[in-house]
């Protein structure tokens, strides 16, 4: 059946082949040739024309170039683009085909000027190669120049004529030309040799490169450096001949010197850029980096390692973002000037695991905001510790007996967070640094014990100025969602742009809403308001030469043995993660946090414009509430003074202060007195502040106005009193 389908088509085609004319059956034959020759083209022609490996590219937000990588065969290509520049056409065009756009793949008038010229001079002066067949020839490979290879090439010209237009035609020639040593493509040439973009080049730059494709061993320095001027201003020449250029450009670019030894590219961002070209290897990456603000970052960096150096501190990394976004805007990986290889220069310190020291303190003083286990300025115990044999202890090997919570993040205290994380619970905390991207935590909770909020466990940088980030993006929420909590607005820093989509705009009404956060609206605010308190002391003693900065919520920490010095800070626009050590994890005495890092975090910020003010207070969280004034506590009756603040709503079922008890005292109030020693009528009733003994014990050392409670009058029978509490060892 089908055997006999196709002698039957075969004969109608003859039989109407059969009554054309002569001039139609010539012209079938013509277009039957051609078809297969097509055909023939097609099947024989690879799709991409290239496929070569090209180099990885790193570009700013607003296009410039941060930093490239080689491609892996050892060439510098760039990934190819639609943009040629327009001198650089004009130049390619003026010495290789001037009547590129009018012929179809190969110029008759080329190659008949090329056989008149090569017979005339008895070898061979000219080629008759046009654009299209020298791209043509590169595709195959570059093989040698003999007929045989010209007519393939000029076959090829013609085919990739019928497959893309003269504008790609020219961006593939541009791309995959040879412009001497390893450089390939004139984009990587206009770098490599004169350090800046193709479109930025002079007259005389471009018509250097437009004439290196066809010998590009004449860009070595100190070789054929003549014959290159040579070609060159021959080709200049050629351009004021046509019109291209005026006399005036003629002459200046006469004075151009010529290209001495390739220059480096850019490495603007180098850490970044080997971060970000493990993934996309010969692409080219659009970054979110602030191109000024990345170099200003590395400058200081730079500068602060410099002066680290002279105390064997050789490492430092920062991280600068938009805090609404989570956008990068400057990445400075490590320090790149002035270190050995010694000193690990080529580790990118800001995902490198490290101890975290004070660093995660505010959002477990959020969280437990939150829960309502406490109050601001509720007192917190700060007494000897062991818990199993872990005993932590303040950077002074200071105990204060009592301080506020609040006061304990400002001051960056160790014993209180300790005492409050096990109230809070270790598992759930780190429940709560999982979930709002903390993502090194691979350890269980018995691993790290109480020891987490002290630097037992490790973090990145990057996680955690993405996580003071995402408190602050949650902050200025607070009045956009009816109450509720967006869980779209914690999210970790990125790099790259983020689509415009990527993250939805949600109502009041909207299911994806939460009711509740680990981290509220009042929480985070008087988290905040605690680290941007001035009062500093201890650790962070040198809080004053910074007094004068613009308002920052900030928090440093140092971890153990003077290993790692953090600072991070948050405004409602940015936020700055510095870090600062030694890659090896060596300690030095008098690396700190507030010492070492916070310096330059300042610095960073002070570079960065104020868009908005300060963090409003979420009043639609927050409740009025009688507090007694020297415990922080929710006010009882025995409370004095009392003052109503503003807490968060969940604080309002806190209980009653246990610290203020009812006294009886003599009518001159020097003793205690009670029925058995004194007549009720006479006695003063008084209100008194007092504490359990130990936190007593250190308290009284830094409150000169604690009054202890006053002795019993002689004669009285005074109850048992509980004057001496054991620290150590505990219970059983």
């Amino acid at each position: 059946m089908f055997s006999s389908n196709i002698s039957t088509l075969k004969g109608q085609f003859l039989s109407i082949y059969g009554q054309l004319p002569r001039w139609g059956r010539l012209t079938a034959r013509v277009l039957g040739i051609l078809a297969v020759w097509w055909i023939v083209m097609f099947a024989a022609v690879p799709r991409p024309l290239f496929d070569d490996p090209t180099s990885t590219l790193l570009y700013s937000a607003d296009g410039r170039l941060l930093g490239a990588r080689i491609a892996s065969d050892g060439q510098w290509r760039f990934p190819p683009g639609d943009y040629l520049p327009g001198k650089f056409t004009a130049c390619l065009l003026t010495y290789e085909d001037k009547r590129f756009f009018s012929h179809p793949g190969v110029d008759p008038a080329a190659v008949l000027r090329a056989v008149r010229d090569n017979f005339r001079s008895q070898t061979v002066v000219s080629g008759g190669s046009t654009v299209t067949m020298q791209l043509a020839r590169i595709a195959r490979g570059n093989r040698d120049r003999n007929l045989r290879h010209k007519a393939m090439e000029s076959l090829w010209a013609v085919y990739l004529e019928t497959v893309y237009s003269k504008k790609k035609i020219l961006a593939l020639y541009a791309s995959n030309a040879p412009f001497g040593g390893n450089v390939v493509g004139v984009e990587t040439a206009a770098w490599r040799y004169f350090g800046r973009s193709a479109s930025e080049l002079s007259w005389a730059e471009s018509a250097t490169l437009a004439v290196l494709p066809n010998s590009p061993a004449l860009i070595h320095p100190g070789r054929n450096r003549d014959a290159l001027r040579v070609k060159r201003d021959a080709l200049l020449l050629r351009l004021l001949q046509a019109g291209v250029i005026d006399p005036v450009d003629y002459e200046l670019a006469l004075d151009e010197p010529l290209p001495e030894a390739p220059v480096p590219l850019p490495d603007e961002a180098p850490h970044l850029t080997e971060r970000l070209a493990k993934g996309r290897r010969g692409e080219r990456i659009t970054t979110t980096i602030d191109y000024h603000l990345q170099r200003q970052a590395a400058h200081l960096a730079n500068r602060y390692a410099a002066e680290n150096a002279s105390n064997h501190i050789y490492n430092i990394a920062a991280v600068v973002a938009d805090a609404a976004t989570g956008e990068v805007l400057a990445y400075v990986g490590n320090a790149t000037h002035g270190l050995s290889a010694d000193n690990a220069p080529d580790v990118d310190i800001v995902i490198s695991r490290r101890s975290t020291g004070s660093i995660l303190k505010p959002m477990l003083y959020a969280a437990m905001l939150t829960d309502g286990q406490i109050l601001p300025n509720t007192l917190v115990a700060d007494t000897p510790l062991n818990i199993n044999g872990f005993q932590p202890r303040n950077y002074n090997r200071t105990f204060y007996g009592s301080v506020p919570a609040s006061s304990a993040i400002t001051r960056s205290l160790n014993v209180p967070l300790v005492r409050m994380l096990s109230q809070y619970n270790t598992g759930r905390f780190m429940s709560l640094l999982k979930n709002w991207g903390m993502t090194t935590l691979d350890f269980s909770e018995d691993h790290y014990g109480a020891s987490i909020i002290l630097g037992g466990a490790e973090g990145t940088l990057w996680d955690l100025a993405g996580i003071y980030a995402s408190m602050s993006r949650v902050l200025t929420a607070h009045d956009k969602y009816g109450g509720k909590y967006n869980p779209g607005d914690i999210f970790p820093l990125t790099a790259i742009p983020r689509p415009p989509d990527s993250k939805p705009v949600l109502h009041g009404s909207d299911n994806r809403l939460k009711e509740k956060s680990s981290m509220s609206y009042a929480g985070l605010w008087f988290a905040f308001e605690a680290m941007s308190g001035l009062n500093r002391p201890e650790e962070e003693a040198e809080w004053q030469q910074f007094a004068t900065m613009r308002r920052v919520a900030w928090k440093t920490g140092t971890s153990y043995g003077g290993r790692d010095g953090w600072a991070i800070g948050v405004t409602p626009d940015y936020v700055v993660g510095v870090w600062v050590g030694n890659a090896s994890g060596e300690g030095r005495p008098g690396l700190t946090g507030v010492g070492s890092a916070a310096p330059l975090m300042f610095d960073l910020f002070s570079l960065l414009p104020s868009r908005r003010g300060w963090y409003e207070m979420p009043e639609g969280e927050l409740e009025p509430l009688a507090v007694c004034l020297r415990s922080g506590h929710k006010a009882g009756s025995a409370c004095e003074p009392v003052d109503t603040v503003l807490v968060p709503r969940t604080g309002m079922n806190t209980s009653l202060c246990p610290y203020h008890r009812i006294v009886h005292l003599s009518p001159d109030g020097v003793y205690r007195v009670n029925s058995s020693c004194e007549e009720v009528g006479d006695m003063v009733t008084g209100k008194w502040f007092v504490l359990p003994p130990s936190q007593e014990y250190y308290y009284r050392r830094h409150n000169a106005d604690y009054a202890l409670l006053p002795p019993y009058k002689p004669g009285c029978i005074a109850p048992a009193q509980r004057i001496i509490e054991v620290i150590y060892p505990e219970p059983n």
